[in-house]
């Protein structure tokens, strides 16, 4: 094995793109889909931000169905651009909402889901990717937490209602029941090439989709897939508390029936400040997993890792307030002065994580607030830096 590791580009975040200039939405703070919403009203706005990640140097393609749940779209009114019914969607409890033909049923619901995954396939297929002679351009099903379809938000809070969907079996299932509405479409399926469980905020979910990808993600239906956790608390731990060795723990231990080991591990949507030790503490934990075999040498040892999966936030001082769905200005960063650039504190956490030569390969690239030409700048850094630790797969 190579002593260089491979980095491969991410996009950015899609919801905060669709916000800034030229899109400006608004959405409001009763909506369930965020940006799920732009499937029902503006395809071609997705499409045009899709591509716009793919001019900028991304390789992987997250599609918009973070917030996306048969119940979100149950809440959601037909007539109504951005409106919802929001009533419906504070009480729901892992289920459906009541039929009603004023918002989308199942079947409705599935087919738009579904539209997410061809609209990234397609921001691929013009002719300067498709003759490409770098690695194929993929498609990464985005599913974020459960907490992240609650209304309001709690994914970063990690306060699961109903007190079912805080054990480990009412995630499962809700979580099962989602990933079937692509897997269970074989055209669609067939163009998922990753499978990314994003911000889960408590340690129940991480445990919840290894038993889900052990139950379906098999044979003919594989698929790579990542966990990802959120750490906006200021003592580096996941919301509910959990330290980071017990989420690497949950993450990658075989032991009973703990479910599939995922393809690759990570981070988003936190802060950059606080990125570097964190990767640190999750090469510590994963170390005390992975490295057992003392007669192993470095590259067999590298062989047993994940890949390092990471895309932080860009908010640089802004704090997300989950009630109002909006950005506000943290006083304290603001007296600080301007920020270092995210692209250039970026690259330079990931040549020291790379250089410390842990991981299979790192896939980066960046959360709320961060746009295309943040990760145009990012790979530009990054491949101007000179580095015996790693390699851009694609350029």
């Amino acid at each position: 094995m190579s002593s260089k590791i491979p980095i491969r580009f991410l996009d950015a975040g899609l919801g905060t793109t669709l916000e800034s200039p030229p899109h400006n939405a608004k959405f409001k703070a009763d909506s369930s889909l965020w940006s799920s919403d732009f499937l029902i009203t503006s395809p071609d706005t997705l499409s045009g931000v899709h591509r716009a990640f793919v001019e900028s140097g991304a390789d992987v393609l997250l599609t918009a169905t973070y917030q996306a749940s048969l119940e979100g779209f149950a809440a959601t009114r037909k007539a109504g651009t951005l409106e919802s019914a929001s009533n419906k969607q504070r009480e729901h409890k892992g289920s459906l909402a009541q039929d009603d033909s004023a918002t989308y049923n199942k079947e409705e619901a599935s087919v738009l889901m579904r539209k997410a995954v061809s609209l990234a396939k397609q921001a691929f297929s013009s002719k300067p990717y498709t003759e490409s002679k770098s690695i194929s351009k993929r498609v990464a099903l985005s599913l974020g937490a459960y907490g992240a379809t609650m209304q309001p938000s709690t994914e970063y809070s990690g306060d699961y209602q109903p007190e079912y969907m805080r054990t480990v079996e009412g995630l499962l299932h809700w979580h099962e029941v989602r990933l079937s509405i692509f897997r269970d479409d074989k055209a669609t399926w067939n163009d998922v090439d990753f499978v990314s469980f994003e911000t889960l905020p408590v340690l129940q979910e991480v445990q919840a989709v290894r038993r889900v990808m052990a139950q379906h993600n098999t044979n003919q239906h594989s698929r790579e897939w990542w966990i990802s956790c959120v750490f906006p608390n200021d003592d580096i731990t996941l919301p509910d508390g959990s330290p980071v060795s017990a989420v690497v723990e949950a993450m990658l231990t075989d032991r009973g029936d703990r479910g599939q080991r995922p393809w690759g591990i990570g981070i988003n949507c936190t802060d950059i400040k606080k990125l570097d030790q964190l990767l640190r503490q999750y090469e510590a934990a994963a170390q005390s997993i992975l490295d057992t075999d003392p007669t192993q040498d470095a590259s067999a040892k590298r062989a047993q890792w994940p890949w390092l999966v990471t895309y932080p936030d860009g908010a640089q001082g802004s704090v997300y307030n989950t009630e109002t769905q909006q950005w506000e200005i943290d006083p304290e960063m603001k007296a600080k002065g301007p920020q270092r650039p995210w692209h250039e504190e970026l690259a330079e956490i990931i040549t020291k994580t790379a250089e410390r030569g842990h991981w299979k390969g790192i896939l980066v690239g960046g959360c709320c607030k961060t746009k295309p030409d943040d990760i145009r700048n990012l790979r530009s850094q990054l491949a101007a830096i000179e580095s015996d630790a790693y390699y851009l797969e694609s350029g």
